[in-house]
């Protein structure tokens, strides 16, 4: 929730800007609205209607929404950039988690990471095309699993390692959960803290 001493703090700043005398009632409406939002996100959208903003009347509550909103699209084109190197560098055998959690939920929504690696050219295309749509869905929610399995895992049942596939760009913040079907040998959570060897495909 909104710190209520940061929200006074900028909506009095944009009020000076903006030449707009900010009375209770406008401090009301707008906390109202705005109460939700994190504290990093309403100041990062305060920041960005500052920058990018360049209409001269005061910003609606709307508007902060907005701004604080990430741009998906262009996210999900950078995910997919990570995932076309991971499948070049790790390949199919390989167990690996992506930085961004989403990524792994929009494979696993596909079929998983061995189905991915598997697809051929023309597959591949209709995969791209998906993917941004997939990702836009996926970013809504607040669990996704903590890695993709690969087909030596599948087989043996258990992974030594698991190959960590860095974000090219910032991320949102999400919670992880288990894989569908993690190795009984070991917990996934172990093999996350490092006693299994992490490798980083970059």
């Amino acid at each position: 929730m909104l710190n209520p001493d940061l929200f006074r703090a900028h909506i009095t700043m944009l009020g000076e800007m903006y030449d707009r005398k900010v009375s209770e009632a406008l401090f009301d409406g707008y906390w109202m609205v705005l109460c939700d939002m994190s504290d990093d996100e309403f100041v990062g959208s305060i920041k960005a209607i500052l920058s990018g903003r360049k209409f001269a009347s005061f910003p609606k509550p709307a508007e902060i929404l907005d701004f604080a909103k990430p741009d998906i699209e262009s996210i999900a084109t950078l995910a997919w950039g990570d995932v076309e190197r991971a499948i070049y560098k790790a390949g199919k055998y390989a167990s690996l988690t992506f930085q961004d959690p989403v990524v792994n939920s929009v494979i696993d929504a596909l079929g998983g990471w061995v189905w991915l690696c598997s697809q051929d050219v023309s597959e591949m295309k209709w995969v791209r095309k998906e993917f941004p749509k997939l990702y836009g869905i996926h970013s809504k929610l607040e669990t996704h699993p903590t890695h993709l399995i690969g087909l030596s895992e599948r087989e043996n049942g258990y992974t030594k390692e698991i190959a960590q596939v860095r974000a090219s760009y910032v991320l949102q913040t999400h919670i992880t959960v288990p894989a569908l079907n993690p190795s009984p040998a070991r917990s996934v959570n172990e093999m996350m803290i490092g006693l299994s060897k992490q490798v980083r495909v970059s």
